[in-house]
């Protein structure tokens, strides 16, 4: 027997995929046709209460159906118990009626309104997609009307008026804070650009939105106190920036952790420079950097070498410090297993000796040796001995 509880979790499972194409497209109906098992003639002379509650349940539940959908009903033969009528399918219809069952008619409602806004709001700035990729607008709102459903009213009607304001001012060319919009700052806009830009996408056709980014700043430790601009001699600036310093180190040494960049001892002739993860690539712009010689230092993993990769292949000439199988064989010990999800194909951008330690790494169990964990007084003893042989 499929109880009422049972039904509306099937069927709500059956909304929950559904109801986006719904809203974007209709249904056929019937959207709902599902048996509901009556019990046997066995099943109604071992519980006969049970069975009398479960038809009793249906026929309340039947009370409130609208027009349309309605239960399938049988006449059953019991034997002892006599014949009686049981429901045997339910049949709804339409999303309006699904939407009912399962008490979902203001969610119902919210999608369907939402969508046909949202429909013609980008519809009516369509133009020529830049590219290809870019989804087209039913595409998106399908993707996403979960999401934009869920909003409450007052943070849907914010979403709407800052997709609004960006599809009428293109190239606006201010920071999310100073939109015209009651409500709107950064905080808003980090937790609701993932739905803004891709729907702004498949109206226009550009993946800009034509808002100003915060620049991605540098840290910059002058390790030689005579190259320290003014005698500051730590420091984080914008790339384009830097790259109008007027300076010449003999040694730039890239560094991925953050501590181990702060505690790097006075070197002559050397900057430190600590710029997270994979936004490396940007020092590229910088192009004092292509006369100088650069060190990369960072984590013995997968992630290290892929930024190492990364960093080559814009400044070919990037050496690579204590990131080779030696530096792993010593310290076994203090490795611990990589991310799951970390990418295993080998870098393209490595040298012998760098393939060689990633192909460490994985003869052990996809192995992580994090920079910081390497003893103090070994590293900086692999660096000072590096510098030496300029």
């Amino acid at each position: 027997m499929i109880s009422v509880a049972d039904a509306q979790e099937k069927v709500g499972r059956a909304y929950d995929r559904l109801f986006p194409e719904w809203a974007l497209r209709g249904a056929e109906p019937p959207v709902v046709d599902i048996p509901l098992y009556p019990p046997t003639q066995q099943a109604a002379l071992e519980a006969p209460r049970e069975v009398q509650d479960w038809i009793q349940n249906w026929r309340i539940q039947e009370r409130n159906f609208g027009p349309g959908a309605r239960l399938n009903w049988e006449s059953r033969q019991g034997g002892s118990v006599g014949s009686q009528r049981v429901p045997t399918g339910l049949v709804l219809q339409t999303p309006d009626q699904a939407a009912a069952f399962l008490d979902r008619s203001a969610h119902w409602k919210a999608a369907q309104n939402r969508c046909a806004e949202l429909r013609s709001l980008l519809e009516g700035h369509a133009r020529a997609p830049e590219s290809a990729a870019v989804e087209t607008v039913p595409d998106v709102l399908r993707r996403r009307m979960k999401k934009l459903t869920d909003l409450d009213r007052t943070e849907y009607l914010r979403l709407w008026d800052a997709l609004s304001w960006l599809l009428e001012n293109p190239t606006s060319g201010v920071y999310p804070r100073q939109m015209p919009i009651r409500g709107v700052d950064s905080t808003w806009w980090e937790q609701h650009a993932s739905l803004v830009e891709p729907l702004y996408a498949a109206a226009t056709g550009s993946t800009s939105v034509g808002l100003l980014v915060a620049p991605r700043l540098v840290r910059i430790r002058a390790l030689d106190p005579v190259l320290a601009p003014g005698g500051v001699g730590d420091f984080a600036a914008p790339v384009d920036e830097i790259s109008r310093w007027n300076v010449t180190p003999a040694v730039v040494l890239m560094v991925e952790n953050l501590q181990t960049f702060l505690a790097l001892p006075e070197l002559e002739g050397t900057l430190a420079v600590h710029s997270s993860a994979y936004a490396a690539r940007n020092l590229a712009r910088i192009p004092w950097l292509s006369e100088t010689r650069i060190i990369y230092w960072g984590d013995l993993d997968v992630d290290g070498f892929r930024i190492l990769s990364m960093v080559r292949s814009v400044l070919g000439h990037t050496e690579s410090a204590l990131m080779d199988r030696a530096t792993l064989t010593a310290h076994w010990d203090l490795a611990g297993p990589d991310r799951k999800d970390a990418p295993r194909g080998l870098p393209e951008h490595l040298t012998a000796a760098e393939r060689d330690a990633f192909a460490a790494l994985g003869e052990h169990g996809q192995l992580r040796l994090e920079q910081e964990r390497i003893p103090w007084d070994y590293a900086v003893g692999r660096l000072h001995r590096m510098l030496n042989r300029r």
